[in-house]
C-alpha cells in the first residue's frame, strides 16, 4: 500500500489535479506548497456546511452517527466522561454492537481507561496515542462516517465544548472525505490499530462544489505546513485577514507575518477570549506579551467577553479560509498532530468572515495603552 501511495503522489506531481486549475491563479502556489501527500491535494466537488456552534454540532453528530451503516472512524483530543461524552460513547457502542466497524483513537493523557473500557467491551476498536514527555500530543478532532461524511473543527467530545462554549466546525461530503479516511488510516496504523476490514465507499463529487484541501500536521515530517500556510496567506493578503483562536502563543515568524501584513494596510483582526477555560487560564498573561508589538503594527485585537470561544478559524480576502484543530500557538503549529481544512471558495470564506464579525459586538478592542508591559487591562 505504501508503494501505491507513493505512485499516486508522483502522479499528482506530474498531472496536477483538476481542482488546482479551478483555484484562482494567485492561490495556486499555496495549494502546491501544501500538497505534500495525496491526501493533502486540493479536490473539487465537495459539499461543505459551516456549523457555527457546538450545540448544533452535538445534535447533528448524534443523528449522523446513528445513521451510519458501515464504518465510524474518529479521533478527539478530549472525550470526557460527562453528559455529552456519555451520549456519543453510547452511540459508538450501539453501532459497534450492530456490527459496524467503529475505530476510535484515544489520547491517553486525557481519556481515562475506565471510560473507554466500556467502548472496547461493546466492540469499539481502540488506538492509543501514548503520552510521554517530549512526545507530540494528538490534538486532532474528526469524525468519519461510512467513508462518505465527515466532521472536523475545534470541538472535543465534552459538555463544555458542545453545550457551554462557542465553537465552530464543518460537515463535509465529497472527495475530501476519502482523503480524511487516508489520514485516519495513517493515524490508526501509527497508534497500533490493524487495517480496516471494510472496503471504503466511493465518494461522490458534486457539481459546483467547494474546493477543499485537507492539511494535517505530522510532527515527524517537521514541515510545519499550517504555519507555512498562515504566513503565506498573510504575506499575500490584500484586503483583510480575520482569525479566531482560543489560545495565542504564536511563533515569532507568525508574529512577524501578522505585523508585516498590518503595516502594508491589510485589515488584520484577531478574536481571542479574554477569559480562558480553567485548565489553561495561566497562559493569559503570556498572551499579552505579544499584544503591544502587534498593536503597534496596526493589528486589531478583540478580546471576547462572555462565553469562552474555542473556534480555530480564519478568513482572508473573501476567498481563502480554514477551519480545524489548529490554535495560533507554538504547540499546534510546531509540535502536535493536527488536522486542518483549507477552503478556496468565496461563499465559505465570506460566511466565516461574517461569523467572526458578529463576535465584535461581544468584544472589547484592545488598544496600546491596554497592553503596556504585556498585561491585558
Amino acid at each position: 500500500m505504501n508503494g501505491l501511495r507513493r505512485l499516486i503522489f508522483l502522479l499528482t506531481l506530474l498531472f496536477p489535479s483538476a481542482a488546482l486549475a479551478q483555484i484562482r491563479e494567485e492561490y495556486r502556489p499555496l495549494s502546491e506548497l501544501l500538497a505534500t501527500r495525496p491526501e493533502r491535494v486540493a479536490t473539487e466537488g465537495n459539499r461543505v456546511e459551516v456549523i457555527p456552534s457546538g450545540s448544533e454540532l452535538f445534535f447533528r453528530m448524534q443523528e449522523d452517527i446513528m445513521g451510519a451503516t458501515q464504518t465510524i472512524h474518529a479521533s478527539f483530543f478530549i472525550f470526557h466522561n460527562d453528559e455529552a461524552g456519555f451520549v456519543i460513547r453510547s452511540a459508538f457502542q450501539l453501532q459497534a454492537l450492530d456490527s459496524l466497524e467503529v475505530q476510535y483513537i484515544a489520547e491517553d493523557f486525557i481519556q481515562k481507561s475506565r471510560f473507554i473500557r466500556p467502548m472496547k467491551k461493546a466492540g469499539v476498536k481502540l488506538g492509543h496515542q501514548l503520552f510521554f514527555p517530549l512526545i507530540p500530543r494528538n490534538h486532532q478532532k474528526y469524525l468519519l462516517l461510512d467513508g462518505t461524511l465527515a466532521y472536523a473543527g475545534g470541538c472535543n467530545i465534552a459538555r463544555n465544548n458542545l453545550l457551554e462554549w462557542e465553537d465552530m466546525a464543518v460537515r463535509l461530503r465529497g472527495p475530501v472525505v476519502a482523503q480524511m479516511e487516508q489520514l485516519h488510516a495513517r493515524n490508526w496504523k501509527r497508534t497500533g490499530g490493524s487495517p480496516s476490514a471494510r472496503e471504503p465507499k466511493e465518494t461522490e463529487s458534486y457539481v459546483g462544489g467547494v474546493i477543499v484541501q485537507p492539511v494535517d500536521e505530522d510532527p515527524a515530517e517537521k514541515s510545519h505546513l499550517n504555519l507555512q500556510a498562515y504566513i503565506w496567506a498573510l504575506d499575500h493578503a490584500k484586503e483583510y485577514f480575520y482569525a479566531k483562536t482560543p489560545y495565542f502563543l504564536p511563533p515569532s515568524s507568525l508574529v512577524k507575518a501578522l505585523s508585516d501584513a498590518a503595516r502594508r494596510g491589510v485589515d488584520v483582526r484577531l478574536v481571542i477570549p479574554r477569559h480562558k477555560d480553567a485548565r489553561v487560564a495561566l497562559i493569559t498573561p503570556f498572551e499579552g506579551t505579544y499584544f503591544k508589538t502587534l498593536l503597534a503594527a496596526g493589528v486589531h485585537i478583540h478580546l471576547r467577553e462572555g462565553l469562552f470561544d474555542h473556534s480555530k478559524v480564519f478568513s482572508c480576502d473573501h476567498y481563502l479560509s480554514a477551519v480545524g484543530s489548529v490554535n495560533l500557538d507554538a504547540l499546534s503549529l510546531l509540535y502536535n498532530y493536527e488536522n486542518n481544512l483549507f477552503f478556496y471558495d468565496e461563499g465559505i470564506s465570506t460566511q466565516i468572515k461574517r461569523l467572526i464579525e458578529e463576535d465584535f459586538s461581544d468584544c472589547e478592542e484592545l488598544h496600546l495603552e491596554g497592553a503596556r508591559h504585556g498585561i491585558i487591562r
